[in-house]
């Protein structure tokens, strides 16, 4: 079983702003949003020390997993960390708004959207890329285990997509929730949204 979570809110989420590989610190909402994934969680697994958390090593999700950690009663010496769960490469974007990349290059998001899953933006890397990375992760996971990922929306994406065997069209629109936890089991994803407290 498979718990997946994105990290809180960021400052840059907030502005729009493209992150990829690159960080930028948790607002108060987006700690509150991890709080309340780490209470919804707290209340579904009975024993929490028969999981082990795994997280991406980028500085918002790491943050993240040590505040789902303290939640659960865990040990966040205790998180290990995959750069297999980094979220996808957006290169020489990150860091820029939307807008500023739109104003700059009229049509642009037209144009990845036409092939969403090949695109790659100059020095990132495609959803393709990222598929064979996640699913490389996923593929290596002992079937019983018990695991607590947190992650990235796009990465959550991907992991979700490649465990219940969605078609890519159907991968690229599932929710990138940071109010919402997935439970994967059984090859069955189903969504838990997070209740305070």
């Amino acid at each position: 079983m498979i718990y997946l979570i994105r990290h809180g809110e960021t400052v840059w989420n907030g502005e729009r702003r493209i992150q990829g590989q690159t960080d930028s610190p948790l607002t108060p909402r987006g700690l509150d949003q991890v709080r309340a994934n780490a209470a919804t969680l707290a209340r579904e697994i009975a024993d929490p020390g028969r999981f082990a958390l795994v997280a991406s090593p980028l500085g918002r999700a790491w943050q993240s997993a040590v505040i789902v950690a303290g939640g659960l009663g865990l040990d966040p010496r205790g998180i290990a960390f995959d750069d297999r769960l980094k979220e996808h490469g957006f290169g020489s974007l990150e860091g820029r708004t939307m807008d500023e990349i739109e104003a700059e290059d009229p049509g642009f998001w037209a144009r990845r959207a036409a092939d969403h899953w090949n695109w790659q933006a100059p020095g990132g890397e495609s959803y393709a890329l990222l598929d064979g990375r996640v699913g490389a992760w996923l593929e290596e996971q002992v079937p019983g285990a018990n695991l607590i990922v947190v992650c990235h929306g796009m990465v959550s994406r991907v992991l979700r997509g490649r465990y219940a065997g969605l078609a890519r069209e159907e991968t690229l629109v599932l929710s990138e929730s940071q109010d919402a936890l997935w439970r994967l089991d059984g090859g069955r994803v189903e969504t838990l949204v997070a209740e305070d407290g």
